[in-house]
């Protein structure tokens, strides 16, 4: 785990949920994409979050009949999900904790779940193999990042502003006193793809959202991306695997 991360989300935690305004629902990503197919019937299923932060995913798998448990890093995160299950009068057990070393016993889920949250994951191989290991036979892991084009694009030329394969640790510096900066890890789709492989998960599906039409478009919860770009290139990347 990255303590850099880890702090960055405790300081910031209020901040981002206020200005996210998150609705509860299954948020993809930073584009408004209204597709529950990958996750299927999920009644009676067991159902790992990882990195659940304020709950939102968290709390509308609960309200599709599943039972949930919910993981996060940061304390303050897990403080806006247990109020909004609160809220909700939903029953949903929470671990603080890293995705990279799971407190639970193996073969457990039938699903773990993610969205938007590996871009701060040290090592993905570690939490591949978790995951891996805390679902079931044939259970399936299903998530979102952000797609590796879409930041190393110029938003206003649509030019290619860095390199595709500058991978690994990327710091963004925040100049406010006592806000830890930003740190994010960049990776290629053939990386999460072999990482998945390595872990034992077979790929059953990518998808790369994107639109044809720069005028359909709506904000998703993390606020606007230039539309003319995302008619261009995909700002989602969404893998859907099974552990066989």
């Amino acid at each position: 785990m990255d303590r850099t991360v880890k702090a960055r989300w405790e300081r910031t935690s209020d901040e981002f949920q206020e200005t996210a305004d998150i609705s509860v629902g299954i948020n993809w990503g930073w584009d408004d994409i209204d597709d529950e197919t990958l996750l299927g019937d999920l009644e009676g299923k067991d159902v790992l979050e990882l990195g659940c932060g304020g709950g939102q995913d968290t709390a509308a798998l609960a309200e599709r009949g599943a039972t949930v448990t919910g993981i996060d890093l940061s304390r303050e995160q897990l403080g806006h999900a247990t109020a909004l299950f609160d809220e909700h009068d939903l029953e949903i057990d929470v671990a603080e904790g890293s995705v990279t070393a799971l407190p639970f016993g193996a073969d457990q889920f039938d699903l773990a779940f993610n969205t938007w949250v590996f871009q701060w994951v040290p090592d993905l191989q570690a939490c591949f193999e978790e995951a891996y290991r805390v679902l079931r036979p044939g259970g399936r892991l299903v998530f979102s990042m952000p797609h590796p084009f879409f930041s190393l694009t110029d938003a206003e030329t649509h030019k290619l502003e860095e390199s595709y394969f500058d991978t690994g640790r990327h710091v963004l510096v925040d100049h406010r006193e006592d806000y830890p900066n930003m740190v994010t890890y960049r990776r290629r789709v053939s990386d999460v793809h072999n990482a998945l492989r390595e872990a034992g998960f077979v790929v059953d599906e990518l998808k790369e959202p994107g639109s044809s039409d720069p005028g359909d478009h709506e904000a998703g919860p993390w606020g606007e991306s230039p539309p003319e770009l995302r008619a261009k290139i995909p700002r989602v990347l969404i893998v859907a695997a099974t552990a066989e």
